[in-house]
């Protein structure tokens, strides 16, 4: 087979191929910029967010110093440790382009440090909580990886290769950030199964006591637990038995919560089957953060309103969990083993609120989610929610929100509504 020359094509060809490469990969951006700044080309998922983290960074302003031109990657950091990757792209011996991947953040980088950072430069409770959930869309990648995509860009520009002792960085400040990672990286593995251990302990209590601020303990368990051995040699089937485990143990603390065991038990059995179909580790971590909110969000709604019947729970238990699937009342109170005229009396006199009403609020809720983290369009939302029309969902939307759906993917009015 012969062997592919890479000079065989133009270097901006190799760089787009690259740039498809790294965002298939890991989700990581590639930028073009041009002599004035200007952008010719971003893969990043939210570019202008992301764009204005890098103006108002010294970032930029470092890249186009004196017009200086960079023969070997140049790595950068902000303040809130958002690193990016750099380079010229030389074409015809001459300078074309700025190039940058990126941003990324370190394994080391923590959401307490980010969200700690944003509290130190923006007053806005509403604009913190919006940035930290875009920022949740950056790749969060350990340094030698970092190392392997900063030698793939000096290769694909200049067809050279180059060792991470011949970077260059940004100030001494990144530098010494760097470096830092690298501390992080010789930590002996010996004490991460008692880490792991410690942290799914703290996980278990969060679920049994529905405390929903347990986000720092879970990021700490997933930074820990993704250097396990592998038992197996199959790694998602690893990481499978582990989920499926702890899903088991999440069920038993929800119940002692004081989640019925019903409930909790067809939970269980939800999550163990979405576990067993899933065909990647990244879906599979997905999976197992929306599996454990979910006990933990019931133990503290139950907790919330303890008057409220362990039937009527299970009913607002099933309506949640079946938001996408058709749904009458006749079928809800047949299913809790009532008849339909008691049934919706009771729902009423506990809730405060019609059976009818209480389904298009918990669709409402679950839309609002769709509409904020994923790029389905409006009318497949409706679709997918049982509404029929898209005008009667949007009716319904800006009936409990208070606008429309597109408003509210927009953005507009949300500071009112403290998402």
């Amino acid at each position: 087979m012969k062997k592919i020359d890479i000079d065989e094509f133009a270097v901006q060809v190799r760089s787009r191929f690259l740039a498809a490469n790294a965002f298939a990969g890991a989700d990581l951006g590639m930028w073009s910029l041009g002599h004035n700044r200007e952008l010719n080309y971003s893969t990043c998922i939210n570019e202008k967010e992301i764009w204005s983290f890098l103006e108002l960074s010294d970032c930029l302003d470092f890249l186009y110093e004196k017009r200086r031109e960079w023969d070997r990657p140049v790595i950068l950091s902000d303040q809130i440790g958002l690193v990016w990757i750099a380079e010229d792209m030389v074409s015809d011996g001459s300078w074309r382009c700025r190039v940058l991947m990126g941003p990324m953040f370190l394994s080391k980088t923590s959401v307490k440090y980010i969200e700690d950072s944003l509290r130190e430069r923006i007053s806005s409770v509403f604009l913190r909580r919006q940035l930290t959930r875009m920022l949740t869309t950056v790749p969060v990648i350990t340094l030698p990886m970092m190392n392997q995509y900063a030698k793939m860009l000096h290769y694909t520009l200049t067809s050279e290769k180059i060792l991470p002792v011949d970077f260059l960085f940004q100030d001494e400040r990144t530098k010494q950030f760097i470096e830092g990672e690298e501390d992080v990286a010789d930590i002996a593995m010996a004490s991460d199964p008692e880490r792991i251990m410690k942290s799914e302990m703290l996980l278990l209590k969060a679920v049994t006591d529905g405390n929903l601020n347990y986000g720092e303990i879970y990021n700490e368990r997933k930074d820990f637990e993704s250097e396990l051995t592998p038992v197996s040699g199959n790694a998602l089937r690893d990481a499978k038995n582990e989920v499926l485990v702890f899903c088991s143990l999440c069920c038993r603390a929800a119940i002692q919560g004081g989640v019925s065991i019903k409930t909790a038990k067809e939970m269980e059995v939800k999550y163990h089957t979405k576990i067993e179909r899933v065909d990647t580790i990244t879906k599979l971590k997905n999976l197992n953060t929306e599996m454990l909110d979910d006990y933990v969000s019931r133990v503290h709604d139950g907790r919330e309103n303890p008057l409220i019947s362990k039937t009527i729970q299970e009913c607002c238990d099933y309506i949640r969990a079946n938001v996408t699937k058709p749904l009458d009342v006749d079928g809800i109170a047949a299913k809790m083993g009532y008849a339909t005229y008691y049934f919706t009396r009771k729902f009423y006199k506990e809730m405060g609120i019609k059976v009818s009403d209480y389904i298009k609020q918990a669709r409402i809720e679950y839309a609002k989610v769709e509409l904020m983290t994923s790029r389905k369009s409006i009318q497949e939302i409706s679709d997918t929610l049982q509404f029929g029309t898209r005008n009667y969902f949007s009716r319904v939307f800006q009936e409990v929100v208070g606008m429309t759906p597109a408003a509210y993917r927009d953005g507009i009015g949300k500071e009112g509504e403290q998402i």
